[in-house]
């Protein structure tokens, strides 16, 4: 059994100025010199899909978004290293991880982050990086969105629960053919996680750790 977490919003909050949004404009800016830049809406995206529709947005072509993503990860490490940019574990949820480990299962992530500006935001919030299986775990660098991502760690996790804050995390879950198991640590109301069928809505992990690996077991096959 593994358990995919998602990462913003379920593991960790990024409550640094304006969830680090200044790294993409700034990357641009770097690589082409423009000087007005416009960062899309990020909501539910994977970094390269960001990335890509602010490239475009910005009329610059193809061969741009090797430096851009490069850039990107330069400037995300930096930007995370700073103490007053680090992120903050969610409540409970290191507990949470620790009982995965405990009762025999492997925690890996999926995100739409990229594997370095992951590692950046973990490491910032206090994470151990060895509590997580990177072979099978799954970033947003080279999947063109949430549902290519879901369908490449569907391919390779055969037995999974995913966790997660947003609909794009639900979306997720059912194009991989999870269980879901939604959070509302990141903001998003249950309401709107309930149409993806969640086996399990959880609100606060110091409560609600037992139910979850009550469901975790029943996923088992």
């Amino acid at each position: 059994m593994i358990v995919l977490w998602d990462l913003d919003g379920t593991l960790l909050l990024d409550n640094s100025p304006e969830g680090g949004e200044s790294v993409f404009a700034q990357a641009l800016r770097d690589v082409t010199g423009l000087t007005d830049v416009t960062v899309p809406e990020r909501h539910g995206k994977v970094d390269w899909q960001i990335l890509d529709e602010m490239r475009r947005g910005a009329g610059q072509p193809d061969t741009v978004a090797g430096p851009l993503t490069r850039r990107f990860v330069e400037l995300s490490e930096a930007w995370y290293a700073q103490p007053e940019n680090a992120c903050d574990p969610v409540p409970g949820v290191q507990e949470a991880l620790a009982a995965v480990h405990t009762n025999g299962w492997t925690n890996a992530l999926i995100t739409g982050n990229s594997k370095q500006r992951t590692r950046v935001k973990l490491t910032s919030a206090g994470y151990d990086l060895a509590l997580f299986d990177w072979g099978h775990s799954f970033f947003g660098a080279i999947y063109p969105d949430r549902a290519a991502l879901a369908w490449a760690a569907a391919r390779a996790v055969h037995n999974g629960v995913l966790v997660g804050d947003t609909e794009g995390d639900g979306v997720a879950a059912n194009a991989g053919g999870f269980a879901f198991v939604a959070v509302t640590t990141g903001g998003t109301d249950a309401g709107k996680l309930a149409k993806f069928g969640p086996v399990l809505v959880v609100d606060d992990w110091t409560t609600q750790l037992e139910d979850f690996l009550t469901v975790v077991k029943r996923s088992v096959r």
